[in-house]
């Protein structure tokens, strides 16, 4: 019901206001199109965080002889890159790449720490950001360094103390260890009579 009522300003009408048109189809589809655009970012955005493949938990341990490398990848990855690569070097020195981390500097040889604990073992690995060996394909960063024999003890007493692997510093992570002992332990072997 609606009046009016004059006066000097005009008319004044006291009306309930129209109830909205309905939506037309290309309204809703246009509706529908943001909605299902947002849902999609919103589960991109969860999958890039969650799914990271150097974040992985389970890692396959592997080692090749020429040259005497141990290789830690992430199981269930094809594309991935190491979380930790050991190479042998002349003269019984290692070469570690840990990475594969999007976390780990910006690649341009900016100084970086990582700490790898397992058991009561730890060890603090100082290295430059590199890009990792498989940049092209993932993208990602990696901590460098060049250990002296003498430097390898406390990385290897880590590796081989059978249990899960904590990663801190630069990044927070955890890998499985197992099979991983038998491996370093051959590596070791190998590089020190190099």
């Amino acid at each position: 019901m609606s009046f009016a009522r004059a006066g000097a300003a005009g008319v004044r009408q006291n009306a309930v206001a129209p109830a909205p048109a309905p939506a037309s189809r290309n309204e809703r589809r246009s509706l529908g199109d943001k909605v299902m655009r947002l849902s999609f970012a919103g589960t991109l955005v969860l999958a890039l965080s969650f799914g990271s493949a150097a974040h992985a938990a389970e890692v396959r341990w592997t080692s090749t002889k020429q040259p005497a490398e141990v290789l830690g990848m992430p199981a269930g990855e094809e594309e991935a890159d190491d979380v930790l690569r050991m190479t042998c070097l002349k003269g019984g020195a290692v070469q570690i790449g840990l990475g594969g981390y999007k976390s780990l500097g910006k690649g341009k040889s900016e100084p970086l720490g990582v700490t790898l604990a397992s058991g009561t073992q730890s060890v603090t690995l100082n290295g430059k950001s590199v890009r990792s060996k498989n940049f092209e394909m993932t993208g990602a960063f990696e901590l460098r360094a060049d250990l002296a024999p003498s430097e390898t003890k406390l990385l290897i007493g880590v590796l081989t103390a059978g249990q899960p692997i904590r990663v801190s510093g630069g990044l927070t992570d955890k890998w499985s260890a197992k099979g991983l002992k038998p491996i370093v332990e051959r590596f070791n072997a190998a590089c020190v009579k190099n």
